[in-house]
């Protein structure tokens, strides 16, 4: 056939260049840990996000994404990454069974986070097979990274082309608050100039390093008092290693925090920092905060991981342990003014601030074709304060959530500036989309389907109160707290034949239906699902459950192992969770992005989780993720109808 014919066929069936616009030459995937829909749209509204509006007006956003079933991190990213919900990909739970089932018990269990417990192929392995570079910086499931270098070298793919950095599991010390009590009187530092027995000392090992911190009266500050604190690596000679810092109270800067000290602890290295919030003109009360360390690992080349790390600053500390055991201060609904909170709203800053830092740095020193990168601030403070600021919460409290709120709105403004300027430092090839995982909703009470199942007759506990699986024939294993998995032939150990599975499903559907809270009478299973009964939401697979549970607003499900039915969450104002069938408004998810080959002002509707790699796979110019059964948002690409 002449080839103008050919041309002309081409054109009338829609095909050649026209139908297909280039693709964006670079990705950059930012994801907000429980970046929930309906926070996100009320943040939108009052003004707090200028630069999610920004992707709004020139980019493509989903009216919601519906999360994976349970809504949780680990199974919520797997979905975006692969495609595909957790019975296809494995991740069920922020932990997993131990497979194969032949060979394990029902009651052994893994990271869910990890790499390994992948069985369908991520976004960054589909786009490094295509050829391109990849830069997967604090994402879930990028580590360890020997699965992936394996299946490159299997494809004759360079090492170098994938960075991959693992800082989450690999801590050197946790985040300390060291105060005025732990101070005793100095002995033998040279070179400080303190007012005569006005210095007190401590020391702290971080690591493979100690550090000598010194509280004084320095002859050199007009203060009339205790007015420096020294932090001194390896010795106590106050020189140009050392950090000086005054006391300041929290503010909208990190200006204030000494010292970037290497640590290292078993062939891992991470930073750690200090911060003086407050010290007593007599020595009395010191408030000095030591940043966590978390060493680094990961498949970088050589030349620039250190370059990498130091431009990162550090990886995540948010401060939110020492905030909750109130060693920053109380809190606001413990009386607090406030100071508590803007203090961890500073420690958060420079977690940010790092994260930024880090993206800015591979943007500009790498030729990544895929840069990936994560928040989980966001998840931390809604499981803190969700419980107080939901209004359907049985905790809310409206006198308390006006104060909270303004620092739970800073949290995300606070990711927000980083979302702002990585769009501006991307530069106009790269396309940048913003995802989360699940939502959040508050709660002020825990369930517990095992004792369910116990006064059931269906699941037997030992004397120390773990499940006694010779005895037991359904339970909520440790790695599945919103299902329950039959003690079936399959699993090592299991005793319930195939015979018998129905029966057993039957006891326990009825049981749970029944379970009333002992304190109001109220029901508080609403729903119970088969995974056989619902297609499409990720239920069921080798690493799912039998039974799925939706519970009554207010209600937490736990796997624990206790007599007790229900039990109040210990903290006054409840807690926020996830994790609940993924159709719930407060469950429901996000997805934002812009850049070359994406429409601009376009707003398509709903979503599911798993729709969102193949529209970016397929914007990247690369082929969908292999083990994918979601779809291209066709509507959302440039040049669709």
């Amino acid at each position: 056939m002449p080839i103008k014919i050919l041309l002309l066929w081409a054109a009338l069936l829609g095909f050649g260049a026209a139908a297909a616009p280039a693709p964006a030459k670079r990705l950059v995937i930012i994801s907000w840990d429980a970046g929930a829909d309906w926070i996100i749209d009320r943040l939108l509204g009052d003004g707090k996000l200028p630069n999610v509006a920004r992707m709004v007006e020139r980019g493509v956003h989903a009216e919601y994404v519906t999360p994976t079933f349970p809504s949780k991190t680990a199974p919520g990213h797997a979905a975006i990454w692969t495609g595909a919900y957790s019975d296809v990909n494995g991740v069920s739970g922020n932990v997993v069974p131990v497979l194969p089932r032949a060979h394990h018990t029902l009651l052994e269990q893994r990271d869910g986070f990890d790499s390994t417990v992948l069985t369908a192929e991520p976004i960054w392995l589909t786009a490094l097979l295509a050829g391109k570079r990849v830069a997967a910086l604090n994402g879930t499931h990028a580590a360890p990274s020997e699965p992936y270098l394996q299946a490159m070298q299997a494809g004759g793919i360079p090492a170098d082309r994938f960075i991959g950095i693992d800082a989450f599991r690999n801590p050197i010390s946790a985040a300390a608050v060291i105060t005025a009590e732990q101070l005793r009187p100095a002995e033998n530092w040279n070179g400080v100039r303190a007012a005569k027995g006005r210095s007190r000392e401590l020391s702290v090992r971080i690591g493979n390093r100690v550090f000598y911190i010194l509280a004084l009266d320095s002859v050199d500050d007009r203060t009339g008092g205790f007015d420096s604190v020294l932090v001194c690596p390896d010795q106590k000679v106050q020189n140009s290693a050392c950090a000086t810092l005054k006391p300041v109270d929290a503010g909208n800067t990190t200006t204030n925090w000494g010292g970037e000290f290497r640590v290292a602890k078993d062939n891992v290295f991470g930073y750690t920092r200090f911060r003086l919030f407050s010290l007593g003109l007599d020595g009395a009360s010191m408030l000095l905060y030591q940043r966590a360390v978390n060493g680094f690992r990961g498949a970088i080349p050589r030349e620039i991981a250190e370059d990498y790390v130091r431009a990162a600053g550090g990886f995540a500390d948010l401060g939110f342990g020492p905030y909750q055991q109130g060693t920053l201060g109380p809190p606001i609904w413990l009386g607090g003014d406030g100071t508590a909170e803007r203090r961890l709203l500073e420690i958060i800053r420079l977690n940010i601030e790092f994260l930024d830092s880090g993206t800015r740095y591979v943007l500009k020193r790498t030729n990544a074709d895929l840069i990936i990168n994560y928040s989980s601030a966001s998840d931390s403070a809604g499981h803190t304060w969700m419980g107080v600021l939901d209004p359907e919460s049985p905790t809310y409290n409206a006198a308390i959530a006006a104060k909270l709120w303004p620092f739970y709105s800073e949290v995300f403004e606070l990711q927000d500036a980083w979302l702002g300027t990585t769009i501006d430092a991307a530069g106009a090839n790269t396309a940048v989309s913003l995802v989360s995982d699940h939502g959040m909703t508050g709660v002020g009470k825990t369930f517990y389907p095992n004792a369910v199942l116990e006064r059931a007759g269906l699941l037997r506990q030992t004397a120390d109160r773990k499940i006694d699986l010779a005895k037991t024939r359904i339970c909520a294993p440790p790695w599945g707290d919103y299902f329950l998995s039959v003690n079936s032939m399959d699993w090592k150990g299991g005793i319930v034949t195939r015979a018998e599975r129905e029966e057993v499903l039957r006891k326990a559907t009825e049981a749970l239906l029944s379970a009333v809270d002992p304190e109001t009478g109220k029901h508080i299973i609403t729903r119970v699902f088969r995974a056989d009964e619902i297609v499409g939401m990720g239920m069921g697979g080798p690493a799912g459950g039998d039974l799925y549970l939706d519970l009554a607003d207010g209600y937490v499900p736990s796997a624990a192992v206790t007599s007790d039915l229900v039990r109040k969450i210990a903290s006054p104002i409840g807690s926020g969770v996830h994790g609940f069938y993924p159709h719930r408004t407060k469950m429901q998810a996000i997805w934002y992005a812009m850049g070359p080959g994406l429409n601009a002002g376009k707003r398509v509707g709903g979503i599911r989780q798993i729709d969102i790699a193949p529209t970016l796979s397929r914007l990247l110019g690369i082929p969908i993720p292999r083990n994918a059964t979601g779809h291209v948002i066709g509507e959302a690409l440039a040049g669709s109808n």
